[in-house]
C-alpha cells in the first residue's frame, strides 16, 4: 500500500519543485508525422528540417531515448505498442495485441525474417537506436505499404550520412547496476559536397539481473556487437546513390522464460538505392532499391543443468528483395506507388542427443521458399479545405514451396500430398480514411479497411515446434487459409488552449479465418513434458477492440506533463479471451529543467489482467505500480560537447511482471544507471 501512495506523491512533489525554476526552452526532440503513415517517431538529435510538418506534435518528445537504451525499450513506450518478453533480450513487438506474422517489421523498407522457430530473434533485435533516425508505426491495414498485413507495420529508418559535414563523432557509455551491465557505442561521420559517410558501432555486455525480491534471474545475461556503415554519393542534378551495411552479432543469450538459450543470433544486411528527385515536374521523387540479408540463429541448452535430453536447434533465413517507389503531386492529389518483391528461404532443424541411444533428427522448417510480389497505391486527396481523404490499395501474389524431400515425408504421415507443398496465395489490402479539420483546435479521423495476410512458415510447415507458453508442440497446416480482417478506426485531436493537447484513438477489428492452434488428440507429443499437440486452424468470429490516448500539458510554460493510457480486449467467437493480450496501462511523465539539469519523473500503472485464456494455461497477472527518476546535463566545451545522465528505474524495488512476459519471470528490481557521452 505504501508503494501505491508514494508513486504519485513523488511525481507530484517533482512538479512542485521544478515549476518555478525551469528555464523556458524549446525541446522538441521527436516528431509525430501524419500522412500515409500512422506515426513517425524521430530519434536523432538533428534540427527540424523542411521534411517535417510544421504542425507536428511535441507530445512524442517524451519518447526520445538515450542511444544506449535498447530498441525494445523505445518501442514499449509508444502508443498501441506492447512487447512479448521471453528474456532480457529480443522482445517481440505487438501492435494493438497483434504480433508475429500479423505485423510486418522492416528495416528501411527491407523485408527480413527471423531465423528462430521459437520467435527468439524478432527483426527489431537486429537494430540499435544509435543507427536509427526514426521509427515508423502503422496500425492495422495502414501498414500495407510494407506488405500484406492485418496488424500493421514497424519500419526502422536508418540514419543517413550528411553532405558538407566536417569530421564529427560521438562516444557513449552506460552502466546499469541491476545486471552489472555495460553498453558502449561510437559513431563517426564525414561529408563533402559529393560524398558522405557514417559509421556506427555498439557493444553490450549484461550479466544476469536481479528481480524486485533480490533474487538473481538465471539465465538472463547476453553479449552483443552491432556495426553499421552508410554512404551517399551525390550525382548530377542532386540524384543520390545510397548504400547501407549492417552487422549484428549477439552471443550467450539467456532466456529464463524458455527451456533453451541462444548460443548466437547473427544478421548481415546490405542494401543499395538510387533516388531521383523531380525527374519531371509532377513527380517529386523516384527511388529504386535492392537489398539482401541473412540471419543465423542457434538455440541450445548446453548450459542448462537440469535438462533430461540435450538439444540443438539451428536455423537460418536468407532474403533478397527490392522495390521501386514514387511520389507525385497532381493538383489536390498526393500520390504514392510502390512495386516491391522479395524471395526468402527458411531452414531449421533439431537434433536430440539421447543418452545411450541414436540421436534423433528432424526438420522443423523443412527448407521453405517464398516468392512474393506486390503493388501498393495510395492517394491523399485534399477533398475540401477541411476534409482530406486517403485511399489505399495493395495486391500481392505469393508462392510458397517446401523443397525438402525429408520434410515432405514428415508431413506425408498426416495425409498431405505433393499439391500441399506448393501453394499460391493472392492477398488484398484496401482502405479509406477521412480526416476532417473542424477548427484549428479540433480534428477527427475515421477509417475503414479490409486486410489479408499470408500464413507464416511455422503456420504452414512448422514441424513439432514446442511452445513453452502453453506447453504444446505445434504442427503446421499446409492447407491453412489466409487470415482476413475488417477494421474500423477513429481518432480525434483536441487542443482547447495552447498549453493542452489531447489525442485519442480507438479501433475494432473483425477477423475471418483467424489462425490459431487447436489441440489434436490424435497426435502424440514429441517434446519431453509437452501436454500434447496443437495444429494450426482457421476460426471465425475473433474480435479485437481497444484504444489509446495521450494528454500533453505545459504548465505555465515551465513544466510539461504527458499522460498516456492504452488498452486492448480480444475474444474468440465464443467470447473466450485470447491469450497474450495486454491489460490497461497508464503512464505519467513529468519533464523540466532546473539550473541546466533536465529532470524527469515517470510513473507506470498497469491494471491486473484477469481476462485470460484458460485453455492455453495462461495465468492472471496482478496490477503493479512503478516509479522512475532521471536527471541529465549537457556542457559545451569549445568543439567538444559533454553529456551525463543518472537515473533510478523501479525506484521502489517493486516485484512485478508484465502480462506478456513468458514463464512468470519477474522483471528487474531497482536499477541505478549512469551514462556519459562525448561529441566532437
Amino acid at each position: 500500500m505504501l508503494k501505491h501512495i508514494l508513486t504519485p506523491l513523488l511525481i507530484f512533489l517533482t512538479v512542485i519543485a521544478t515549476q518555478a525554476q525551469i528555464s523556458q526552452e524549446a525541446w522538441l526532440d521527436s516528431i509525430q508525422s501524419d500522412s500515409y503513415i500512422g506515426m513517425e517517431v524521430w530519434l536523432d538529435d538533428l534540427e527540424l528540417s523542411e521534411t517535417r510538418h510544421s504542425d507536428e506534435s511535441a507530445a512524442f518528445g517524451f519518447y526520445k531515448n538515450n542511444p544506449l537504451n535498447s530498441t525494445e525499450e523505445v518501442l514499449s513506450r509508444l502508443p498501441g505498442m506492447s512487447m512479448i518478453r521471453r528474456g532480457n533480450y529480443a522482445w517481440e513487438p505487438t501492435i494493438n495485441g497483434l504480433s508475429s506474422g500479423q505485423v510486418n517489421v522492416a528495416i528501411d523498407g527491407m523485408r527480413m525474417f527471423g531465423a528462430c522457430t521459437d520467435k527468439m530473434d524478432p527483426v527489431s533485435s537486429y537494430v540499435e537506436p544509435n543507427n536509427l533516425e526514426s521509427i515508423v508505426i502503422e496500425k492495422g491495414g495502414a501498414g500495407s505499404a510494407h506488405g500484406s498485413t492485418v496488424g500493421g507495420a514497424v519500419d526502422f529508418k536508418l540514419k543517413r550520412p550528411r553532405f558538407n559535414n566536417a569530421l564529427s563523432g560521438s562516444l557513449n557509455s552506460r552502466y546499469e547496476s541491476v545486471s552489472n551491465g555495460f553498453s558502449q557505442s561510437a559513431s563517426l561521420s564525414y561529408g563533402t559536397d559529393k560524398l558522405a559517410i557514417r559509421m556506427n558501432g555498439g557493444y553490450r555486455n549484461y550479466q544476469d539481473y536481479t528481480d524486485g525480491n533480490g533474487n538473481e534471474v538465471y539465465p538472463s545475461g547476453y553479449k552483443k556487437f552491432n556495426y553499421s556503415l552508410s554512404g551517399a554519393y551525390r550525382m548530377k542534378g542532386n540524384d543520390l546513390i545510397n548504400f547501407d551495411i549492417l552487422i549484428d552479432d549477439a552471443r550467450d543469450i539467456g532466456y529464463p522464460g524458455l527451456p533453451m538459450d541462444v548460443a548466437f543470433a547473427k544478421a548481415k544486411i546490405g542494401a543499395i538505392s538510387y533516388t531521383i528527385f523531380e525527374p519531371v515536374n509532377w513527380l517529386s521523387e523516384l527511388e529504386f532499391k535492392a537489398y539482401a540479408n541473412a540471419v543465423d540463429h542457434l538455440m541450445d541448452d548446453s548450459k542448462r543443468m537440469d535438462v533430461p535430453v540435450r538439444m540443438d536447434m539451428p536455423g537460418d533465413t536468407k532474403t533478397y528483395g527490392g522495390y521501386a517507389q514514387a511520389s507525385a503531386q497532381h493538383g489536390v492529389h498526393t500520390l504514392q506507388t510502390k512495386l516491391d518483391g522479395y524471395a526468402t528461404n527458411a531452414y531449421a532443424e533439431m537434433t536430440m542427443f539421447i543418452p545411450n541411444e541414436r540421436d534423433m533428427f528432424m526438420l522443423t522448417w523443412p527448407d521453405v521458399d517464398r516468392q512474393d510480389i506486390g503493388l501498393f497505391l495510395a492517394d491523399q486527396w485534399q477533398t475540401t479545405d477541411k476534409l482530406t481523404t486517403q485511399l489505399s490499395f495493395r495486391g500481392e501474389q505469393a508462392f510458397t514451396q517446401m523443397k525438402s524431400q525429408m520434410g515432405k515425408g514428415q508431413f506425408a504421415v498426416f495425409g498431405y500430398d505433393e499439391d500441399d507443398f506448393s501453394v499460391n496465395h493472392f492477398v488484398l489490402n484496401t482502405g479509406v480514411t477521412l480526416n476532417y479539420e473542424w477548427t484549428d483546435k479540433f480534428s477527427t479521423k475515421i477509417g475503414g479497411s479490409y486486410g489479408e495476410r499470408l500464413p507464416s512458415v511455422s503456420e504452414m510447415y512448422g514441424f513439432y515446434l514446442y511452445n513453452n507458453f502453453d506447453g504444446y508442440d505445434y504442427v503446421g497446416n499446409p492447407r491453412i487459409k489466409k487470415e482476413s480482417s475488417y477494421q474500423l478506426t477513429g481518432s480525434f485531436k483536441f487542443q482547447p488552449i495552447e498549453k493542452l493537447e489531447l489525442n485519442v484513438s480507438g479501433f475494432h477489428y473483425w477477423f475471418n479465418d483467424y489462425i490459431i492452434g487447436y489441440i489434436d488428440n490424435s497426435l502424440d507429443a514429441m517434446t519431453i513434458g509437452a501436454k500434447g499437440v496443437k495444429v494450426y486452424e482457421n476460426v471465425d468470429g475473433v474480435t479485437f477492440s481497444g484504444f489509446d490516448a495521450q494528454v500533453l500539458y505545459s504548465a505555465s510554460k515551465s513544466v510539461q506533463l504527458l499522460y498516456s493510457v492504452k488498452a486492448t480486449y480480444a475474444t474468440d467467437g465464443h467470447g473466450t479471451p485470447l491469450p497474450l493480450i495486454p491489460p490497461l496501462k497508464n503512464n505519467l511523465t513529468v519533464v523540466g529543467r532546473v539550473k541546466g539539469f533536465k529532470i524527469q519523473a515517470e510513473g507506470e500503472w498497469s491494471m491486473a489482467q484477469n481476462q485470460i485464456s484458460e485453455n492455453t494455461g495462461e495465468i492472471a497477472t496482478p496490477a503493479y505500480q512503478l516509479l522512475h527518476l532521471r536527471a541529465s546535463k549537457d556542457w559545451s566545451l569549445d568543439k567538444i560537447s559533454l553529456g551525463a545522465s543518472l537515473g533510478i528505474e523501479n525506484l521502489l524495488d517493486e516485484s512485478y511482471r508484465e502480462h506478456l512476459d513468458w514463464g512468470g519471470v519477474l522483471r528487474p528490481g531497482r536499477n541505478f544507471y549512469a551514462s556519459l557521452k562525448v561529441g566532437f
